[in-house]
């Protein structure tokens, strides 16, 4: 696998999650719920597991700094997040072997991790005046169960186009 397929990969899920997900998420119905799609910050994840954590902070550098020129007024808060989750999460890779299971509970955290830094940067720039619980119950817990589900989906293709046929790391 070469690396410009995996960013042809990545840029699709960037415009996956802004556009065709929009219409399933549970706001969009009415519910109480803010589910926000981080289908980029997976494939991250993945990239860090089976590539690398300098691979891992590049695209969470790169797509986190789309995400802030796009959906954010401040530039440089989800580049910071993602990049920094990112490359934490390729740390486990070298202490874990990489099933489905440890994968599942690495995108969990990460993604806990990510809004949860995201929310505390915003709220040290006094931008984000919710309350705790509340962004805990309506919108963190729900993002990651939503994408917890999305990252089992996607486990199989992702590790096949990471790995080579005899299991070798061709990303990096």
């Amino acid at each position: 696998m070469k690396v410009g397929l995996f960013s042809i990969v990545m840029f699709l899920l960037f415009l996956l999650e802004g556009t065709v997900v929009q219409a399933l998420v549970p706001e969009a119905w009415g519910l109480p719920w803010t589910v926000v799609p981080r289908f980029v910050l997976i494939g991250i994840v993945f990239a860090g597991l089976y590539a690398g954590r300098r691979k891992a902070l590049y695209f969470g550098l790169f797509f986190g700094l789309l995400y802030d020129i796009v959906y954010t007024d401040i530039i440089g808060v989800y580049a910071f997040s993602m990049g920094i989750t990112g490359y934490l999460a390729a740390l486990s890779s070298q202490y874990f072997h990489q099933n489905w299971l440890l994968v599942f509970i690495n995108v969990i955290l990460v993604i806990f991790c990510n809004e949860w830094l995201t929310y505390g940067l915003y709220h040290l720039f006094h931008i984000a005046a919710v309350d705790v619980g509340n962004l805990m119950v309506y919108q963190i817990l729900p993002t990651v169960l939503f994408n917890a589900l999305f990252a089992l989906f996607i486990f199989r293709p992702m590790s096949k186009l990471l790995e080579g046929a005899d299991g070798e790391k061709k990303i990096a």
